[in-house]
């Protein structure tokens, strides 16, 4: 028995029930995963990347697929559409001596130092490709919100900016941010919360901190500042507190720290709005430091992120002091935001395929429609809205 054919009865072992097919090809020849119309190849151009298949190690494949020791062509939600055939969820576990990579994050939090260098690999990308699949409005690189989330391939019904612009009124408007506050984005992005604060809401004492230098020098406010917010004094000084997103780049060690900060600059009587993708609790335990999917973004994309299922977070919360006032669970917002960012992605690669090497224009492939298939119209935004007694 060839590779090939160990390759395609080990995918076909793995995704028994798959309704369309995957074709396999290797020197000439090719296997078919799956059944039903055709929808995307594995063209693999190495023994290795074929071996990888063979041995079920789809970690190792995507590996090889980003170095271009295998191509994927046609339609990439196809293939990343398998996971969710996948004959039992234990196996989208990555091999544990993969595991063994992420041990230290999981166990100890990330230094400030640490930290910088994680967020500015991703972020500090040319600002130009990095802007070509946002939207124009905000530039926010984080989870709009629609106003018809579970339709979520339909992307024509709403533009991106709008939806973005009421991501961050909404949050605003929760927080009854009045002209008087002294209100903080941690995480702020490109600051359009902080300049919707002082346009919309006349807020005179606004801030926002982030990791990025891109994001300050093209950012939408002058009071945007590069500070990680262990470097902002827990001296109980603000009056209203907004992050959005920055809870998924704490590693798994430094989730208290980040809550027990962030109590610490709050004024009593002020609300802070907590933003996050929150993954459902599962059986089978996996996490981004096990996944297939997870470790893949943790490689070549967002370095020591991790996501926490709600209890984690409600837990911390509570126990430090904060009173919960709303949890709003929102289904698919964050799975429909991605489609329009891949959209955009793919259509502005040819102007910036240039700024980009090649494992990071592949990486991307992977990266905007795992995140958009994987989690789909179950895929849980969560927004904790908490009070300071």
């Amino acid at each position: 028995m060839t590779v090939l054919d160990r390759a395609g009865d080990a995918m076909n072992w793995m995704f028994p029930a798959l309704p369309w097919t995957i074709r396999i090809s290797y020197k000439g020849r090719s296997r078919n995963v799956g059944s039903g119309p055709e929808k995307v190849e594995l063209a693999c151009g190495t023994e290795a990347s074929v071996g990888a298949l063979a041995g079920r190690d789809l970690s190792a494949f995507l590996d090889h697929y980003a170095a271009g020791g295998a191509d994927i062509n046609g339609d990439m939600y196809a293939f990343v559409g398998a996971r969710n055939h996948v004959r039992q969820d234990e196996l989208w576990r990555i091999k544990l001596k993969y595991q063994l990579r992420y041990l230290g994050t999981a166990l100890f939090p990330s230094s400030v130092r640490r930290k910088l260098r994680a967020v500015s690999s991703h972020y500090d990308l040319p600002n130009d490709f990095i802007l070509s699949y946002l939207d124009t409005r905000t530039r926010a690189y984080s989870c709009a919100m629609w106003d018809d989330p579970l339709r979520i391939g339909n992307l024509d019904d709403q533009s991106l900016e709008d939806a973005q612009h009421d991501k961050f009124t909404m949050a605003l408007d929760g927080l009854d941010l009045q002209p008087d506050d002294k209100f903080l984005d941690i995480g702020c992005g490109y600051g359009y919360a902080v300049h919707l604060a002082e346009a919309k809401y006349a807020c005179r004492d606004a801030m926002g901190i982030t990791l990025s230098q891109n994001q300050i020098d093209e950012g939408y406010s002058k009071n945007l500042k590069l500070l990680h917010y262990m470097q902002v004094p827990a001296e109980r000084q603000f009056d209203k507190i907004y992050t959005c997103g920055m809870i998924s780049h704490l590693d798994r060690s430094e989730i208290e720290r980040y809550y027990r900060h962030v109590h610490g600059m709050l004024k009593s009587g002020g609300k802070v709005w907590f933003h996050a993708i929150i993954p459902p609790a599962n059986s089978a335990g996996l996490t981004n430091y096990t996944t297939i999917s997870g470790t893949f973004s943790q490689k070549y994309v967002f370095p020591d992120h991790f996501q926490f299922p709600l209890h984690v977070h409600l837990k911390l919360i509570e126990k430090l002091g904060f009173r919960v006032r709303n949890v709003h669970f929102r289904y698919g917002h964050y799975a429909k935001t991605l489609r329009h960012w891949y959209k955009r992605y793919v259509e502005n690669l040819p102007r910036t395929r240039h700024m980009i090497t090649p494992s990071i224009e592949r990486a991307w492939h992977l990266y905007l429609t795992y995140a958009s298939v994987v989690d789909g119209p179950t895929s849980v935004l969560k927004q904790i809205v908490c009070e300071k007694p």
